[in-house]
């Protein structure tokens, strides 16, 4: 069993290998440090992402499982590590698109400085999108399996209220707005708002159809399309705090393009192992893990307007330690019904 599980692991570990030796080959044993801490940034802030990609990527067909195994790692990578934030930082420091790639390739001190302008946008897009898909699972009135049940049976009750998972995200982010500084209210606010949609749009539009193989094609699609976006709000907090760590561009896109590989491999053995079924509880701490993050997210905006910081790595950790709980519970759990 540990040899079959360790050949998912096999090939981000040799390209792990040849990633961090180039790098050491070519600019030194401080770069290559870099980016092995950037790697292991991504892999804690992102290991709960795979446990829910894993579920989701059940309902795919093997052709769109195959893509986002594939393909689907360019559009984490350079789509949202880069494309992404350069895009934003464009539309926020109201510069052309060649002159923020200019400044992103040339002048990192300069992007950094743009792309500090463009985080709170980002922020409250991907914060608000990764609490969405919190309410999402736990407002759920047809939800059997509990793991702290004081909790979340009055969750899964409350799921009876239609909307009314909307309806408290938008009080939350009406609070942001809020307490945000007044320049900055209107743009939070659309920015939340769409992620907001985004959540709702992919999720329904995954759930609703019915099954039928043409049914069950757009389904898997609007399914892809979800989990694209997911990836997405998870590795936009990264891709930011990365800046904090270094500003060299090259040596971003290979620490967090690495650590993307791994978390790739990650979901697919879970999803093939059918590891989720039977440590029942892990699906549960990875959604709580995800709360956690999409809190930090929308609080780090206010918290940046007086100069406070919440470190990745603190955030990295909740998560790992939510997590760890599940799995010691599914673990105890498995022992006893056994």
């Amino acid at each position: 069993m540990n040899r079959r599980l360790l050949r998912y692991l096999a090939f981000p570990l040799v390209m792990c290998g040849f990633g961090l030796a180039a790098i050491l080959g070519f600019q030194g044993l401080e770069a290559a440090w870099l980016t092995l801490v950037l790697l292991l940034l991504e892999v804690s802030l992102s290991f709960d992402n795979a446990v829910v990609n894993a579920r989701v990527l059940d309902r795919l067909t093997p052709g769109q499982q195959s893509f986002f195994l594939t393909w689907g790692l360019v559009i984490p990578v350079f789509g949202v590590r880069f494309l992404g934030p350069l895009l934003m930082v464009a539309i926020a420091g109201q510069v052309g698109l060649g002159e923020a790639l200019d400044a992103a390739l040339r002048h990192p001190n300069e992007y950094r400085k743009l792309l500090e302008i463009a985080e709170p946008r980002i922020l409250a897009f991907g914060g608000m999108f990764l609490l969405m898909v919190f309410f999402h699972y736990f407002f759920d009135d047809a939800k059997t399996l509990h793991w702290w049940q004081a909790l979340e049976r009055r969750l899964s009750a409350a799921g009876r209220i239609e909307a009314l998972e909307v309806a408290i995200a938008l009080i939350i982010l009406v609070a942001l707005v809020f307490v945000a500084p007044v320049g900055l209210r209107g743009d939070l606010m659309v920015s939340g708002v769409l992620g907001v949609v985004l959540q709702l749009l992919t999720t329904s539009l995954a759930d609703g159809f019915d099954s039928g193989p043409q049914m069950a094609v757009r389904s898997g699609i609007a399914s892809l399309i979800y989990l694209e976006l997911l990836d997405a709000s998870f590795s936009l907090d990264g891709t930011i705090g990365a800046f904090a760590i270094t500003d060299n561009i090259g040596l971003i896109m290979v620490g967090l393009g690495l650590g993307a590989l791994f978390i790739r491999s990650l979901t697919l053995m879970l999803s093939r192992e059918r590891a989720l079924d039977h440590l029942i509880y892990l699906e549960h701490g990875a959604h709580y893990a995800i709360g956690a993050l999409g809190l930090v997210m929308l609080a780090g905006i206010p918290l940046a307007a007086h100069h406070i910081h919440v470190p990745e790595w603190l955030t990295g950790l909740i998560g790992v330690l939510l997590l760890a709980i599940a799995l010691w519970d599914s673990l105890r759990q498995r022992r006893a019904s056994s």
